[in-house]
């Protein structure tokens, strides 16, 4: 064998394991991506966040349990350009599971999403890099206009949260608002 073949060979050899090495590196790495979209330990948001280690407690679906208090919420549109929830103040007192019913009143599609401040943020930008999700969480509804939808919510933390339209640029239209949830509320006046 002459030294120019057998360098041939050698390099060949050296080019099949650099090969079987960066397929390695890539074929954990793409695993690795997988696993953190499915569980959500990577940027992209995930179902039942609220149930998750390490996530601010907001509470959990409200399936099976009996409604405590009923809060009607309207979203709509302005002439000037504005998306809002009305009220877009809610105080509720821990313990209490309470169905929201939404109604749409206004010309476009709206959403009804539950969350942290945190994990809003990044569900919002999650969003703007993919405008068409859509979501199959128990923290959100979809409300078509001219229809009503219900989310059943049972507050067993003490905290403040948000309630946001996600869908791309209605919050930047004002479509959000805040929930307290806290461990007594003042008795409402008489008169």
């Amino acid at each position: 064998m002459s030294f120019s073949h057998s360098r041939l060979v050698y390099r060949s050899k050296n080019m099949s394991l650099l090969q079987s090495i960066l397929t390695l590196v890539i074929g954990v790495g793409l695993a690795i991506t997988t696993a953190d979209a499915n569980t959500g330990v990577g940027d992209r948001p995930h179902l039942e966040t609220y149930d998750h280690p390490g996530h601010v407690p907001i509470g959990r679906p409200g399936f099976g349990a009996k409604i405590t208090r009923t809060i009607e919420v309207t979203t709509k549109e302005t002439e000037s350009g504005y998306m809002l929830f009305e009220p877009d103040a809610i105080h509720i007192e821990q313990g209490s599971v309470v169905r929201f019913v939404i109604h749409n009143i206004g010309t476009m599609e709206h959403e009804f999403f539950l969350g942290s401040f945190d994990e809003i943020e990044k569900h919002r930008q999650w969003m703007r890099k993919h405008p068409d999700m859509e979501h199959d969480d128990y923290n959100a509804v979809s409300i078509p206009s001219g229809e009503t939808a219900t989310l059943d919510w049972n507050f067993s933390d003490k905290t403040n949260l948000e309630f946001v339209c996600l869908i791309p640029g209605h919050r930047e239209a004002g479509m959000w608002g805040v929930i307290m949830v806290h461990d007594h509320l003042a008795p409402k006046s008489k008169g």
